[in-house]
């Protein structure tokens, strides 16, 4: 499940509405929600016209502590590769796409750091 909040690396955006991938065998095989989030990651799937796009490929865990939920806003597009959303502590990174190691190769790849929208800001004491 991906929620308002969670992040789109591929499309280095913020998801604004729910989306909900179902898994089977390592593999997306369908993807429930309405608006564009949903919308662009089901064209974005389609478009590799390859199954193996589906695929998950890897899973990582956030741990940097300094890392900051908000860095996306912070750059335009061209200037991010999103490391700091990766890294942020208590994400989860679910990615799809292309795995050497399973020997499944394909163009598309998504990776989504989720369930770690800030409920609030941290507060310095002086």
């Amino acid at each position: 499940m991906l929620d308002a909040g969670d992040v789109n690396l591929t499309f280095k955006r913020y998801l604004q509405d729910p989306v909900k991938l179902t898994l089977e065998n390592d593999f997306v095989v369908d993807i429930e929600g309405r608006g564009t989030d949903a919308e662009l990651l089901r064209r974005y799937f389609a478009a590799w016209g390859d199954k193996n796009a589906y695929a998950t490929s890897h899973v990582g865990w956030g741990m940097n502590p300094g890392a900051r939920y908000e860095a996306l806003t912070m750059y335009d597009q061209r200037e991010t590769n999103g490391t700091e959303v990766r890294a942020y502590a208590g994400n989860f990174l679910y990615s799809t796409g292309a795995n050497e190691f399973a020997k499944r190769y394909t163009l598309g790849h998504f990776d989504l750091p989720v369930g770690q929208l800030p409920t609030s800001p941290s507060t310095a004491s002086w």
